[in-house]
């Protein structure tokens, strides 16, 4: 609801869909009429901001997954006033579906599933953005070739906007790189996250999963992002120590929300049979001592052209799509978007911000 918001002396803060005016700003209302609010033309950054006549503004309202919008109708620069009409919300039907991958330990394959089940989406006619939430090792943009200038941290500090630092990849997947600017995440300006706020209500029409890559580990950061995700996938090898760094990042989630539903991907195995025995191990010690119980989403073979892909900076599911690993990456994706039928409908990536930056109270 917007109406709290609304009130003579109160600030508003709005951004607009004019190319000319893109970051976050700031007025007061001077006085609401039946038809319309009249604002005062404040400054921005030592300028007197004046809105053209006919531009959309978006007003950013605080904990709010719903849009609102108004349209300027007037100016009288002799009064310092503007007006626009009556803020009315937007209706959007479509929500992204979040997926975060987490892993217990570096080495596992995490940031290679990830690109390459963003691939395995787009051939399923899927519209993917990649953020790239490793703060230590953000390689995304290593392992697809690409050159990213601007990151996170650029948005955060006004430089430019979401959709600048969006960088189209193979097969037309997106990539979102965040470097330092994901930890900043912890300490947003109501300023600051008005932006990211912004920046993603505008990408949430063209896309369809927003895949996370976090980082490896439990920490706090890490664990904050997979708790707020619509899908927690948990990717982890056959390997003993593997096995337990997993339970470990599992147990953590746990303590913080009982209900939290994880979902498995055993990499690297060598049968189908070994992947159950370790996801049924896994799933036993879950349910025992923590209360879970996980869902084993798909194994992976062991594939050493995995390897060679990686050195060649091409992803797997590009260069051989009917390899091994591509199958099983590709039935992976399927089981997610088969997943929509019984499960309750995708977020969307506002709400996602929103339980994030909530999170990080």
């Amino acid at each position: 609801m917007i109406q709290p918001y609304l009130g003579a002396g109160k600030k508003l803060n709005f951004t607009t869909d004019s190319e000319l005016y893109q970051d976050v700003y700031t007025t007061v209302i001077k006085e609401i009429f039946p038809d319309r609010l009249e604002l005062a033309i404040t400054l921005h950054k030592g300028y007197l901001l004046l809105i053209p006549i006919g531009t959309t503004i978006r007003w950013l309202i605080p904990n709010s997954n719903k849009i609102y919008i108004s349209t300027v109708i007037s100016r009288q620069p002799a009064n310092q006033t503007w007006c626009v009409t009556i803020p009315a919300e937007v209706k959007r039907e479509k929500r992204s579906r979040v997926i975060a991958i987490g892993s217990g330990k570096g080495g596992v394959g995490k940031t290679t599933l990830a690109i390459n089940l963003s691939l395995a989406f787009r051939s399923l006619k899927q519209n993917v953005i990649i953020l790239d939430a490793d703060i230590g090792m953000a390689n995304i943009e290593v392992l697809l070739k690409l050159n990213t200038r601007l990151n996170l941290t650029h948005v955060l500090k006004g430089e430019c906007t979401l959709r600048d630092i969006l960088t189209t990849g193979p097969s037309g997947i997106k990539l979102l790189p965040g470097s330092s600017g994901i930890s900043a995440f912890t300490n947003l300006t109501p300023i600051q996250f008005n932006r990211i706020i912004s920046g993603f209500a505008d990408l949430e029409n063209e896309c369809d999963q927003f895949i996370i890559d976090t980082g490896a580990g439990i920490s706090e950061v890490v664990l904050k992002f997979l708790e707020a995700a619509d899908e927690i996938l948990l990717i982890t090898t056959t390997e003993p120590h593997a096995l337990m760094d997993t339970y470990g990042l599992t147990k953590a989630l746990a303590y913080r929300n009982p209900e939290i539903k994880p979902q498995l991907i055993i990499n690297c195995c060598e049968s189908e049979t070994e992947a159950i025995k370790c996801s049924e191990t896994f799933k036993k010690a879950a349910s025992r001592f923590l209360k879970l119980e996980p869902e084993l989403l798909g194994w992976i073979y062991n594939d050493k052209m995995v390897t060679k892909s990686l050195k060649n900076q091409k992803p797997l599911y590009l260069t051989n799509p009917n390899s091994d690993y591509s199958i099983q990456v590709r039935n992976i994706a399927n089981k997610l978007l088969g997943k929509k039928a019984v499960q309750a409908k995708p977020t969307g990536i506002v709400s996602f911000i929103n339980k994030l930056r909530r999170n990080f109270r």
